[in-house]
């Protein structure tokens, strides 16, 4: 009788298992529009800007976020949406994950996913590490 319940409890499991979560091929409209990485929040009194990072850009870009979160391209640019379909190691659904802070500076790799976040401290150099970068004065 144990061996019985023990099966049908397995074979129970696997069947709802089998119905699980399903994971769904991405779209072209699930890559959002590079214009749609940044956007104005109200909360209230006072507005905040979001700006999110891409996770990929061309090889070796480098990016620039002011004070006010207007970014900077000084080096490489943006993938375009065909470029970022194509791609088997891109996920478009994680494409804008990791939100900008004032006065850093994004690097990317030979493959162009996101190396490094520099912050700017107050003598004008970039840093890895924001304490440190809070720490420099001019």
């Amino acid at each position: 009788m144990k061996k019985i319940t023990v099966i049908a409890s397995l074979l129970a499991l696997l069947t709802l298992s089998a119905c699980g979560a399903e994971t769904l091929p991405a779209d072209e409209g699930d890559v959002p529009p590079v214009e749609g990485i940044s956007q104005t929040q109200e909360d209230g009194q006072t507005g905040t800007k979001v700006v999110y990072i891409p996770m990929w850009m061309q090889d070796y870009s480098v990016v620039y976020y002011d004070a006010h979160l207007n970014r900077t391209v000084e080096s490489g640019g943006d993938l375009t949406e065909e470029e970022i379909n194509s791609r088997e190691d891109i996920f478009p659904e994680e494409m804008y994950t990791i939100a900008a802070e004032p006065n850093t500076k994004v690097e990317y790799d030979l493959h162009g996913f996101i190396q490094n976040i520099y912050y700017r401290g107050g003598d004008g150099q970039y840093y890895l590490d924001p304490a440190t970068a809070a720490a420099m004065q001019p």
